[in-house]
């Protein structure tokens, strides 16, 4: 059953590099590569790498045993995982969120018993570190699946009853052995792979807020002596240390939990899971999930405080997996286009919800058009609020999202075809107030899913409103959204 089970993985990433190859030939943009450690820009809203560069997460999130990096495991086919991170970078993708270990199965636990760590867990993690410097993949990583290790605390090497420090469940954030134990694992992953570049964050705890039915004065507690904890001993080890989160499984959290996860001092950028009603968890149709997902970085930008990058590091289809390829290509690109325009530091971070269970070839496409777009946004000097509430257009049937510094601006524009509606961009007015200083400005128009620019107009800012009519895009068939990117006009 394995061997067969390995011989469809290496057939399905044969097909997926074949199909891809067709995908890459666009006009010409080459994307960005970076340099060295990962940190918030000195405006706050997004990244840069150590040279200063502009760097947003446009990524994913993958398992250990998922398809791309199952054949990596026990040195199945090296040269397959590599390629699947060469495509993924070839794609545009420049972060995946990985679980340290993935606890469906003992075959994949980091520690087994507590304090004995795999060999096996261990060379796939020297390994794929390696490759991912080695192809420029930044990684976003959290030390524990808890969704899995909740599910299976009955054999979960945690478990007291299994000889581990915690006597229940509810003594994962708050008992002193776990604590302590959680500490020793936190040791061992930073003396051995914090000294890597390519390291972009870690996730202190994934969803910290459900599973354990802590408190939030017990969350920021853990929060508190965990910060230290990391940033103690990695500089210890390695002379410094990069930037920590915490994701919360709560879409948009409030109150007392929803001032630690925006606002914590000890953190550097806020994430949530983004699965916010029906048109993300069980959509029955691909438009829904734009304006939800757009909504959804708006409240959470709006909650911080002081400026710091939000991302959503996990959303999909969670309560209804798709089986039509070309919706959930389209569902995908249109969360992923919102989450960016909303003024998201990136793409947002699908989780696979399909079979394979991986990112489909029409997703990375989407991802693709998406960082040749963003390759032309000088990120590092964006310090952009949400401006969606200030576009306005003259057909309630065509959706928008759209950030701005007050000097440029990104904008996105979809056509919502639900029902029998057939709107069209052609002659639509489109105006944004509020926001742009009087004078000259010049607004590309961009085909979305290719990743392609159209064409550029100019338009003339009075009064403090911006006012253009849409053009005809005639040698462009079925477009379905626009993304406008708005500059000034040199002097």
């Amino acid at each position: 059953m394995r061997s067969g089970f390995i011989a469809v993985i290496l057939a399905a990433i044969a097909l997926l590099f074949s199909v891809q190859e067709s995908s890459l030939a666009q006009t010409e943009i080459t994307l960005p590569t970076y340099q060295g450690y990962i940190s918030v820009s000195p405006n706050g809203r997004y990244f840069v790498d150590e040279a200063g560069q502009g760097f947003i997460v446009i990524g994913q999130n993958d398992g250990v045993p998922w398809p791309g990096l199952v054949t990596l495991l026990n040195n199945l086919s090296p040269e397959a995982t590599e390629n699947y991170i060469i495509d993924l970078r070839e794609h545009g993708i420049n972060v995946s969120r990985v679980m340290i270990e993935y606890s469906q199965a003992p075959h994949t636990y980091l520690e087994n018993p507590v304090g004995t760590f795999s060999p096996a867990m261990v060379a796939f993690w020297d390994d794929f570190i390696a490759l991912a410097e080695r192809h420029g993949l930044y990684l976003l990583l959290t030390p524990y699946d808890t969704f899995w290790q909740a599910a299976n605390w009955d054999r979960y090497p945690y478990n007291a009853a299994l000889g581990g420090p915690c006597e229940t469940r509810r003594d994962w954030l708050t008992s002193r052995p776990c604590i302590d134990a959680h500490k020793q694992r936190w040791r061992f992953i930073l003396e051995r792979w914090g000294g890597s570049p390519n390291i972009m964050a870690w996730d202190i705890m994934n969803e910290i807020d459900i599973w354990w039915d802590a408190t939030a004065d017990e969350i920021r507690a853990y929060i508190d002596e965990m910060a230290v904890f990391i940033r103690e001993t990695e500089t210890a080890a390695w002379g410094r240390s990069r930037m920590l989160t915490v994701s919360s499984a709560a879409s948009v959290p409030d109150g007392e939990l929803g001032r630690i996860i925006y606002n914590h001092p000890l953190l550097d950028f806020a994430n949530t899971h983004l699965y916010i009603g029906p048109d993300i968890k069980a959509p029955t149709d691909p438009i829904g999930a734009g304006p939800m997902m757009a909504g959804g970085v708006v409240l959470s930008i709006q909650a911080i405080n002081d400026n710091r990058p939000y991302l959503d590091t996990e959303s999909g289809p969670i309560d209804s997996w798709i089986g039509d390829p070309a919706f959930d290509a389209e569902y995908h690109h249109n969360m992923s286009w919102a989450h960016l325009a909303a003024g998201g530091a990136g793409s947002g971070m699908r989780w696979p919800y399909t079979t394979p269970h991986w990112i489909l070839p029409e997703m990375r496409d989407n991802l693709l058009g998406l960082a040749r777009f963003a390759s032309q946004v000088d990120w590092a000097n964006f310090p952009s609020q949400p401006i969606t509430s200030n576009i306005l257009i003259d057909d309630r049937n065509i959706l928008r999202a759209g950030a701005s510094d007050g000097r440029s601006a990104i904008v996105w524009l979809l056509l919502d075809t639900r029902g029998d509606r057939q709107p069209s961009f052609e002659g639509r007015t489109l105006m944004i107030n509020r926001t742009f200083e009087d004078g000259d400005y010049n607004v590309q128009f961009w085909e979305t899913y290719s990743g392609t620019p159209m064409q550029t107009v100019s338009v003339t800012v009075t009064g403090g409103q911006l006012r253009l009519e849409l053009p005809a895009f005639d040698n462009w068939a079925d477009l379905r959204d626009l993304a406008l990117l708005i500059t000034p006009q040199a002097n």
